[in-house]
């Protein structure tokens, strides 16, 4: 992905994240969405909420990104969050629907959306490490959409 510099660009690639979000959640059937996916820990609509929810991951991100700070714990505590993060997933996605996982994605993005018209010009290059990768303030609006690549390919089909 090339370096996003700017808050059009940055809008552009949330764009971007959205379509194929909203692409991949509507393409899905509900037998589809009751699957297990290829993600051990959840099924696909389970995947599609994890992804949802973090779609807001935008702002804290930025937010300590701007300051030129990361967020990178160390390897056993990185375990238990994904434990933690397992969990969370399955209770907090119950009943969950493709129309409302849709509505929820909306709702957290529109979160990360507030955070362009904040980031200064000078501020776009700065970074830090997050979660183990190299990030700037400006790619940190890339990681949704590459969030929802990922997890796109664990999704089981027919």
């Amino acid at each position: 992905m090339a370096e996003i510099t700017n808050a059009e660009e940055a809008h552009a690639e949330l764009d971007q994240a959205r379509e194929e979000f909203l692409e991949l959640v509507q393409g899905l059937s509900s037998e589809e969405w009751n699957r297990k996916s290829n993600n051990a820990a959840w099924t696909n609509g389970q995947l599609c909420w994890h992804v949802a929810f973090t779609a807001s991951g935008g702002a804290p991100r930025v937010s300590r990104l701007r300051q030129n700070k990361g967020m990178n714990p160390p390897g056993p505590l990185m375990a238990v969050l994904n434990v933690l993060s397992m969990w969370l997933v399955r209770i907090r996605s119950r009943g969950a629907t493709p129309d409302s996982v849709l509505a929820f994605f909306e709702e957290r993005l529109a979160m990360t959306r507030g955070m362009i018209d904040t980031v200064a010009d000078d501020e776009w290059g700065n970074g830090g490490v997050f979660l183990g990768e190299p990030m700037t303030v400006g790619n940190s609006f890339g990681f949704l959409r590459g969030h929802v690549s990922e997890h796109a390919a664990e999704m089981r089909r027919d």
